[in-house]
């Protein structure tokens, strides 16, 4: 038999194939794939079948393992119920022997997997004094079960850490990618983002624009954080609270909203769409969203964020899949905060017409994301530039009949 050190790596590999393939966006337009990885892993190059493959090798090995987990805890639970009725512990050695046949199905068809791996004998994961009484070996003199089975489940938590890790990372360029694509298609300069919204024609499309994402994701719970919170910016910039000392007319009155980036990435995984090649596309919700933002919002980037550039640079090295930490560096990287104000070139009364087409935050089942704060303008070092067209004198005439274009969706 293979020696434990080696099976444990081999092990290793599966778990981190199957969780990538589980957890890890598909590889598209974004610079991060744990294919690249996994190609200097293996000396043959890796195809789609051969992944398909591993993930589903990675899959039996980790059902495996959950049986010899299930196995070994029922057997603690009969030699911690001796004292009890036999009815019960007759039933806990059923489900074993139920488990243990599964298993040695799985090993006719899948031996070589669990042989690499080291999860084809199940008693030597077992407590000595759990195994049967028949077993030579339950004399007390193999005790490195408990330790053994300790280092697989470590193992596999690693990678799944791992993972989880690597997704966010990735989730989190894919973001910054999209962000600065907006910015371009917006512009046609990655550097700033300036959305007219002084043009009736300008002004209908985005409203339009806002009308069909809601109309598109209101019906699922994911998305009303955002809603909520895009609904909050816009009132709080029409609605200062009534004790503060300044009103909605006021050229300085700006306020910010600052949230998390993940809940454009990963609160609404279920709202995937497909593209062109009729394939799942894992970030339409994001793309969309964005797309609202960037309709009537300017995004403000921290300092701290465009040191360095947005994208975060991965070492390999640090999720060799034969480490068993599982790369913990990853964990030292923040989540990214998104700061957005209102195009300061927007009016109050465009304002209104976008307020009127978000959802009533009492009709949605989840708070307003993030924060939203009024800025202080105070000081000539502030950076705060003033709203440049508050009663809309820069605002094209807007035609008798276009108060009933659009009308607050229930």
């Amino acid at each position: 038999m293979a020696s434990e050190d080696h099976t444990l790596r081999r092990f290793s590999r599966h778990c981190r194939v199957f969780y990538d393939s589980s957890l890890i966006l598909h590889p598209s337009d974004s610079s991060l794939s744990s294919l690249q990885e996994e190609k200097k892993a293996d000396e043959n190059p890796l195809d789609v079948n051969h992944m398909k493959k591993r993930a589903a090798d990675g899959k039996i090995v980790l059902e495996s393992l959950d049986r010899i987990i299930a196995i070994r805890s029922i057997a603690v639970t009969i030699e911690q119920q001796q004292q009890q009725q036999q009815k019960i512990i007759g039933g806990l050695q059923n489900s074993i022997d139920t488990l243990r046949q599964e298993h040695t199905l799985i090993i006719e068809r899948h031996h070589d997997v669990l042989s690499e791996c080291g999860l084809l004998d199940i008693d030597r994961f077992i407590e000595p004094s759990c195994r049967p009484k028949n077993d030579d070996r339950a004399n007390g003199e193999d005790d490195t079960a408990p330790c053994l089975l300790r280092k697989y489940t470590e193992t596999r938590d690693a990678m799944r850490r791992r993972a989880h890790k690597v997704s966010m990372l990735q989730r989190q360029n894919s973001l910054f990618e999209l962000l600065d694509d907006s910015i371009t298609a917006e512009t046609g300069s990655p550097t700033s983002s300036e959305p007219d919204m002084t043009r009736v024609e300008n002004v209908q499309r985005n409203l339009s624009l806002i009308q069909i994402f809601v109309q598109k994701y209101q019906t699922n719970i994911g998305a009303h954080s955002f809603l909520a919170g895009l609904y909050r910016i816009v009132h709080m910039q029409l609605h200062p609270k009534p004790n503060g000392k300044k009103s909605c007319k006021d050229p300085s009155y700006v306020v910010q909203w600052k949230f998390r980036g993940s809940v454009l990435t990963e609160a609404c995984c279920s709202c995937h769409g497909k593209n062109n090649e009729n394939e799942y596309d894992e970030l339409a919700y994001a793309r969309q969203a964005i797309e609202v933002l960037f309709s009537f919002l300017i995004w403000v980037k921290d300092i701290d964020m465009e040191v360095g550039g947005l994208i975060v640079p991965i070492d390999e090295h640090e999720f060799d899949a034969d480490s068993s930490n599982g790369g913990n560096k990853v964990g030292e990287t923040k989540e990214p905060i998104l700061s957005f104000e209102i195009d300061k070139h927007i009016s109050n009364a465009n304002l209104r017409r976008i307020l009127a087409v978000l959802p009533d935050p009492k009709r949605l089942d989840a708070r307003a994301t993030g924060s939203v704060e009024v800025l202080d303008s105070s000081g000539n070092d502030s950076g705060l530039s003033n709203r440049k067209n508050v009663d809309g004198q820069e605002d094209e005439p807007w035609p008798w009949f276009s108060r009933l274009e659009f009308c607050t969706l229930l």
